[in-house]
């Protein structure tokens, strides 16, 4: 029982801090340089996560295009608040 308790206790101490710790720009922030990229949309979906393909804590956005069934899939960086992925996603894609 002590055995499974270190372990428990180890794994805790290796996870890495918690995502909203990472982050220096707010939401709201993160949004305007989202929404810049796209005139006239709106936040469909928002969350600071762990991208898993560069590993990197991104605020995430798909923002709609308006007069389209498409969003604009964008990642902004918390640290610097820079735009660092844009792309397009079609329905299919969701």
């Amino acid at each position: 029982m002590k055995a499974r308790a270190f372990c428990l206790a180890l794994a805790f101490a290796l996870l890495p801090g918690p995502v909203d710790a990472q982050s220096r720009i707010s939401r709201e922030q993160a949004e305007t340089a989202a929404l810049s990229l796209v005139r006239g949309g709106s936040i469909v979906t928002a969350a600071l996560e762990r991208d898993w393909d560069t590993n990197r804590v991104v605020w995430s956005f798909d923002v709609s295009i308006p007069g389209s069934r498409n969003l604009q899939s964008i990642e902004v960086d918390p640290q610097t608040g820079s735009v660092v992925s844009n792309t397009l996603e079609g329905p299919e894609d969701r």
